[in-house]
C-alpha cells in the first residue's frame, strides 16, 4: 500500500491583498512515486497550490489560512518549515532568478556548502546530479551561459543534490521552446521511474497526459477533479467548463467514438494508432 506523502485537509488560503479565497476547501492525498499533472486555466490557484505544498504558502508569504496541509504525516508549520525543505522541492518558471554563483558546479553544491556537508559528499553528489541532469560537460560554465532548458535542468540539480522525496515544478516549461520543454519533461519521467514523487503544474496538456498518473483540475481555488489521468481525460464536457481542452488525439478520438466505436478515449499518439488500426 502507498504511503500519503502530502495531505490537503480542509485547507482554504487568502492573500493579504484579496478577500476571496486563492484556494478553496481543498481536500486531497498524493501518495509517495504519484506523478500527479496540475492543470488548471491562469489564475486557478497552481503556483498557490504548488507553493503551499512546500510551505512557503502561508509560513513565508502570510496570508490567513483554514486547515491544514500534512508533508509525510506532520502537519506543516512555521516551526518545522525547514523539515519540509528536506522532504520537497520546488523549481519555479524562471529558473535563472534563482542562480547566485558563477559556475554550474557552484551552483548545484551551493545549498550543501549551506547545511554544512562534508566536502567530499558534496563532490560526490554534484558529480551525480549532473549526470541525471545531463550537465557534466557544463559543470564550469556560469549558469546564465546556459539555453533555457539547460538552466531548468540545473535548478532540478541543485534540488537532486539534497535528495528530497518529492519535486514540485510550477510552470517551468512554459518560457521553453519545444527543445528546452522536451528535456525538462525527459528529465522528471526518468526520476519518477526512479522513484521519485512528482507535482508538475503545466498547461502542456500533451505532455501531463503522456507523463503524470493523476490529474488535479483546478478551477477558480476549488479542487474540482482528482483522479487518475486516464479517467480524468475521458471527461471532455466537464473539462471544458473549467477551459480545459483534451490533449488533440483524445479530442480528436472523441468526436470519431461513434464511428469508431471506441470504448475508451485514448490519451496519447501511440494508444490513438493502437485503436484506430484495431478498427479499421
Amino acid at each position: 500500500m502507498k504511503k500519503p506523502i502530502i495531505e490537503f485537509k480542509n485547507f482554504s488560503y487568502f492573500y493579504s491583498s484579496n478577500d476571496l479565497p486563492a484556494l478553496k476547501e481543498i481536500n486531497a492525498t498524493i501518495e509517495e512515486g504519484e506523478f500527479v499533472g496540475l492543470i488548471g486555466r491562469n489564475k486557478a490557484g497552481k503556483s498557490t497550490a504548488c507553493l503551499s505544498m512546500v510551505g512557503i504558502i502561508p509560513h513565508v508569504f502570510g496570508g490567513e489560512w483554514v486547515g491544514d496541509i500534512e508533508i509525510n504525516g506532520k502537519v506543516v508549520s512555521a516551526e518545522n518549515i525547514s523539515d519540509v525543505t528536506e522532504l520537497v522541492g520546488i523549481v519555479f518558471q524562471d529558473a535563472e532568478s534563482q542562480f547566485t554563483q558563477e559556475t554550474v558546479e557552484d551552483e548545484i553544491a551551493f545549498a550543501m556548502c549551506n547545511m554544512g556537508f562534508a566536502r567530499e559528499e558534496m563532490i560526490k553528489r554534484v558529480q551525480e546530479v549532473a549526470i541525471s541532469c545531463n550537465l557534466t560537460g557544463f559543470l564550469d560554465r556560469s549558469p546564465f551561459q546556459l539555453s533555457g532548458g539547460q538552466q531548468q535542468r540545473l535548478a532540478v540539480a541543485c534540488l537532486l543534490a539534497l535528495k528530497p522525496k518529492v519535486i514540485i515544478l510550477d510552470e517551468s516549461t512554459s518560457q521553453l521552446d519545444p527543445i528546452g520543454r522536451d528535456e525538462i519533461f525527459s528529465l522528471v519521467a526518468e526520476l519518477h521511474k526512479e522513484g521519485r514523487t512528482i507535482i508538475m503544474a503545466d498547461h502542456n496538456i500533451e505532455k501531463i497526459a503522456e507523463y503524470s498518473t493523476k490529474l488535479m483540475v483546478l478551477f477558480d481555488g476549488e479542487l474540482k477533479m482528482f483522479g487518475p489521468t486516464k479517467e480524468i481525460l475521458q471527461q471532455k464536457e466537464l473539462l471544458n467548463q473549467y477551459h480545459i481542452r483534451l490533449p488533440q488525439v483524445t479530442d480528436a478520438a472523441y468526436y470519431l467514438k461513434e464511428e469508431y466505436k471506441i470504448n475508451q478515449l485514448p490519451i496519447n499518439l501511440d494508444e490513438a494508432i493502437q485503436i484506430f488500426k484495431s478498427n479499421s
